[in-house]
């Protein structure tokens, strides 16, 4: 018979041949299959007997599954290690937050119960100096500060409704601060002995010879300007300088401050000097409004 050669690669004649040959294919993966498999399993049941030495076909068949086995055990012991690593490390990071968390508000804390400690401080040396003093003291807090150039004072948070008065003295437990410039209602305005305004003054004694001196305000860097009251008054650096009994809004021997600077004259008659006050005023918070003279 004649064959035709097709497109299709195989002969017209011999198309039922070509047609078997996948099914015999499959039967022969088959019985491999089965044949591998029995073998297998017999390999399994028998090298789970007891016994001295292995067969030459179970030594065989380890050899041939051994990298295979490494392979499965490698991946596995990988997959498994990463998995914990990132549990750990998710489990790190929660405990890094909190523990964050936990020292920022121990720091809050620790902030607050520092500036706790500090006003309680505070308090109980103001609360000795009015104890040690002889003076009628009202007990008040500065609540805002001016910020000119031209003037230097403080508010208050007492006023007139707490019985108090313009030009009240006031002081600290270290000397004299002022007095009363403005009293309003429920706030009251101090005017610092820095302030260089014209009429912010008063009269002092040298401690140390109790000669008669005048303290202005608006020295330089904050400091008070001191002139003998006489060409016989001689003052030097380190001098400190009391209230006066003359003072008209001040009670005596008032701490005022302490001469840090002398300037004299070309002929050496005359005398100004710098007194720095001795309460600290850029840390006022507390103060004493004096109610009586």
């Amino acid at each position: 018979m004649r064959c035709i050669q097709l497109k299709l690669g195989y002969c017209e004649e011999k198309g039922p041949i070509k047609v078997l040959q996948p099914l015999f294919q499959k039967r022969v993966l088959l019985v491999v299959l089965a044949v591998s498999f029995l073998i297998i399993t017999g390999l399994m049941f028998y090298s789970s007997q007891e016994r001295e030495k292995e067969i030459w076909l179970e030594k065989a068949f380890k050899f041939i599954l051994y990298p295979f086995q490494r392979g499965i055990h490698y991946i596995t012991t990988f997959v498994t290690d990463t998995w914990e690593t990132v549990n750990e490390l998710g489990a790190l990071n929660r405990e890094n937050d909190e523990m964050r968390q936990r020292i920022s508000e121990l720091t809050t804390k620790l902030a607050q119960l520092e500036q706790l400690k500090a006003e309680n401080e505070r308090l109980r040396e103001l609360l000795g100096f009015k104890a040690a003093t002889e003076l009628e003291l009202f007990p008040v807090e500065v609540i805002a500060r001016n910020p000119g150039n031209n003037s230097a004072t403080v508010t208050i948070d007492k006023g007139s409704n707490f019985g108090l008065t313009r030009n009240m003295p006031v002081i600290t437990t270290e000397g004299l601060a002022g007095r009363l410039l403005r009293v309003e209602p429920f706030s009251a305005e101090v005017i610092l002995l820095s302030d260089p305004r014209a009429g912010n003054s008063m009269s002092g004694v040298i401690e140390r010879t109790r000669e008669l001196v005048y303290i202005y305000g608006g020295g330089k860097k904050g400091t008070c300007l001191v002139k003998p009251s006489d060409l016989s008054v001689k003052l030097k650096i380190g001098d400190r300088i009391l209230t006066s009994e003359s003072s008209l809004y001040f009670p005596k021997n008032l701490v005022i401050g302490t001469i840090i600077e002398v300037q004299e004259s070309a002929d050496g008659y005359e005398q100004q000097a710098y007194l720095e006050p001795a309460a600290d005023f850029t840390r006022l918070e507390y103060l004493y409004v004096v109610k009586e003279k």
